[in-house]
């Protein structure tokens, strides 16, 4: 495995399943103020939908970033590969840090959701305005085709800062990843409770399918050697779960669990980089459709 195309890849996992709406109950502003303790509930069920909206312009922006350096590891690592052994390139690939930095600017703007994100966000960021002008430039120089007359001198110049920075910008990226995947499990935990006290019985399954099925994920990345045979016990359990939600609304994401289940047993199977992708490629799928689906719908 690549190191950071596998954090990537997780971290696509992880910061999507943020993505996947809280679909909070909201008031009028009539009720409001009538002070009784509903009123007050829901006035603080306002300022979490505040939050969760601003949250979700950060999980917008990483969840592009991963996605887009995932599907475009084939070429990006062997540029910092060749770069690092010293070899001459024609073309330069890297992931779209330009955007991120962008997306991310803009997301701070609106307003930090929660205080813990700060410190590893300007942390990110200041990394993030290092790397990218030193990119950019580099991309500049080889369309250009400079190399052609000036032997290369600029490669030489800027390969080793670039291969440098991007060494540091992976464990700041990692770090601000896990807090984001952090946060996002405590709400999804607090969200599957909400349901279950609610009797929304296909929405709490739903949801607990989107956990556990990330709690395969992370265990396959993270232990060297998981139990194959609990593994696939949980994959049984997280399909039965799912197949159980009788709501059509919920049939093309159930198509997309039983995809990710077939996805990961061929991963187990065979430790193959390719199966690897096409592992987190399919749970990608499943998340996008979880993302577009009406969990009110659900219990309808």
């Amino acid at each position: 495995m690549k190191p950071f195309g596998k954090r990537i890849a997780m971290a696509v996992v992880c910061a999507a399943t943020l993505t996947s709406p809280l679909l909070l109950s909201g008031c009028s502003m009539s009720e409001l103020w009538q002070g009784t303790e509903q009123s007050r509930k829901e006035i603080a069920q306002r300022s979490e939908q505040d939050q969760v909206q601003l949250f979700n312009q950060y999980v917008k922006a990483v969840s592009r970033f991963n996605r887009m350096a995932v599907m475009f590891d084939y070429a990006n690592t062997p540029t910092l590969n060749n770069l690092k052994a010293g070899q001459h390139l024609t073309v330069f690939n890297a992931p779209n840090f330009k955007q991120l930095q962008k997306e991310l600017e803009e997301a701070k703007q609106a307003g930090i959701p929660y205080d813990e994100m700060k410190e590893p966000l300007d942390k990110l960021l200041s990394k993030l305005n290092e790397i990218t002008p030193v990119a950019e430039e580099l991309d500049a120089y080889y369309k250009s085709k400079g190399y052609t007359t000036d032997n290369y001198a600029k490669e030489q110049q800027l390969g080793p800062k670039y291969v440098q920075l991007y060494e540091q910008f992976v464990p700041i990226y990692a770090d601000f990843d896990n807090l984001m995947h952090k946060i996002n499990t405590d709400r999804l935990q607090q969200r599957l409770q909400q349901l279950r006290d609610a009797g929304k019985k296909n929405a709490a399954a739903a949801q607990e399918v989107s956990l556990r099925l990330t709690a395969v994920l992370e265990k396959l990345d993270s232990e060297k050697q998981p139990d194959v045979n609990a593994i696939n016990q949980e994959l049984q359990a997280i399909g039965d779960l799912a197949n159980g939600i009788s709501s059509p609304t919920y049939d093309s994401v159930k198509t997309s669990v039983n995809s990710t289940i077939g996805a990961i047993r061929t991963y187990m199977g065979s430790k193959q980089d390719n199966d690897y992708k096409h592992m987190v490629e399919a749970y990608n799928r499943y998340i996008s459709n979880m993302n577009t689906t009406n969990m009110n719908e659900l219990d309808q």
